[in-house]
């Protein structure tokens, strides 16, 4: 299929349309083919292969080198979560039949004028595409990320598997680790990542690597040891990461668990990913506390921090930043003067406000927490709504 006007005319109007096909198609796959249901880097491999077959209407010559690469990625994310190797390649038919039809059905419902015979030139080099695709899955399948996939390699996965899953026994954790040649570490963290693009991090050797999770993840032993933050980090460095709670073996489900929640926090904006690296998920206690029922604190706030209503909405600000700086700073008015850029004398002021509404709730240390946290949570709604 040579470039043609018409070719590249199709080419521009469809582009928009991949999102939408990619959608259909991988909900159409996860129904026909129930093994792909938790593959957790279907949906970006399905966009990446009908982005593909468009990019070859406007340029036929496309190079498919890196579709190729990706689609054998795809086939080692396969083996490693033990499906057979002919499940995805049929997947990735089925997907390319529906997409060119819905293609094809895009373009005469946005009015591109193509002729009959530029659609049947694009399916079959879409066709041909397919079968490039397919092969490399199963050549990724075959040898994963370019050296074979051994039993010893399968042995880790389970032994992840195992570790992640319902909380294992001391004694399975021994028998698994034993069979997957694994020392069992005194602490570890468990990592979860964006796959954002084929080529996993680098991980120090001792670690198992959970590339066929969703999201990815990563059980590392000893996070904390002697350079061990460092070349995390560095691994890291560039992806939304967060690095779980360091834990006992036994818990490794609540480090996951934990990190799970911090990375649907990062995606969602709300908690900060500074520089390119990775987050740590015990820094966002607090913001991990009141996402995990903000329902709740809602409703709490309203109760907890309900005598700020009865003073002018102007004042009703400055006291609310005062209080929270007084539980962060101990009530120490000039620590808590500095803060604020007030004088001290301002904080004190505010402080006698703050006692005459709440009573003994404001040093009561159950009611103080409860206060800090909602307090807390406010600003920080706050800060999103200006900067989300």
């Amino acid at each position: 299929m040579s470039s043609t006007p018409q070719g590249t005319v199709f080419e521009r109007t469809l582009r928009s349309c991949v999102p939408e096909v990619a959608a259909e198609v991988t909900v159409r796959i996860r129904r026909e083919f129930p093994a792909l249901g938790g593959a957790g880097h279907l949906d970006a491999f399905v966009e990446e292969f009908i982005g593909h077959f468009v990019a070859l209407l406007g340029e036929p010559g496309t190079s498919p080198e890196e579709i190729v690469r990706r689609a054998r990625a795809a086939g080692a994310h396969e083996a490693a979560a033990d499906r057979r190797p002919d499940v995805l390649p049929a997947a990735v038919r089925l997907g390319a039949g529906i997409a060119i039809a819905r293609l094809a059905e895009h373009a005469e419902r946005l009015g591109v004028g193509v002729e009959p015979s530029t659609v049947g030139r694009f399916a079959q080099t879409a066709f041909a595409a397919t079968d490039r695709i397919a092969e490399a899955v199963v050549a990724g399948h075959v040898r994963g990320d370019g050296s074979p996939l051994d039993q010893p390699e399968r042995r880790r996965q389970r032994l992840l598997d195992l570790l992640l899953g319902a909380r294992p026994t001391a004694a399975e954790i021994r028998e698994a680790a034993r069979r997957a040649e694994w020392r069992v570490p005194r602490r570890l963290a468990v990592i979860v990542f964006r796959q954002e693009d084929s080529v996993a991090p680098v991980f120090p050797s001792d670690a198992l690597r959970g590339l066929h999770r969703d999201p990815p993840c990563a059980v590392v032993p000893d996070p904390d040891g002697p350079g061990r933050r460092g070349r995390l980090e560095a691994a890291l460095r560039g992806r939304t990461a967060v690095i779980g709670p360091t834990v006992a073996a036994a818990n490794a489900a609540t480090s996951l668990r934990w990190a799970d929640r911090t990375l649907d926090l990062a995606r969602q904006g709300r908690v900060p990913h500074p520089d390119g690296r990775p987050i740590r998920a015990s820094d966002h206690l607090t913001s991990l506390l009141t996402a995990s029922g903000a329902d709740l604190v809602d409703l709490v706030a309203a109760d907890r921090l309900a005598p700020l209503t009865r003073v002018r909405s102007t004042l009703r600000h400055e006291l609310e930043v005062t209080l929270l700086a007084l539980f962060e700073c101990h009530f120490r008015a000039v620590t808590v003067a500095e803060m604020l850029q007030v004088h001290p004398q301002t904080v004190r002021y505010r402080l006698r406000k703050l006692e005459a509404l709440f009573g003994d709730d404001l040093h009561d240390p159950r009611r103080q927490l409860e206060m800090h946290l909602l307090l807390h949570a406010r600003r920080r709604n706050r800060m999103l709504g200006e900067f989300g």
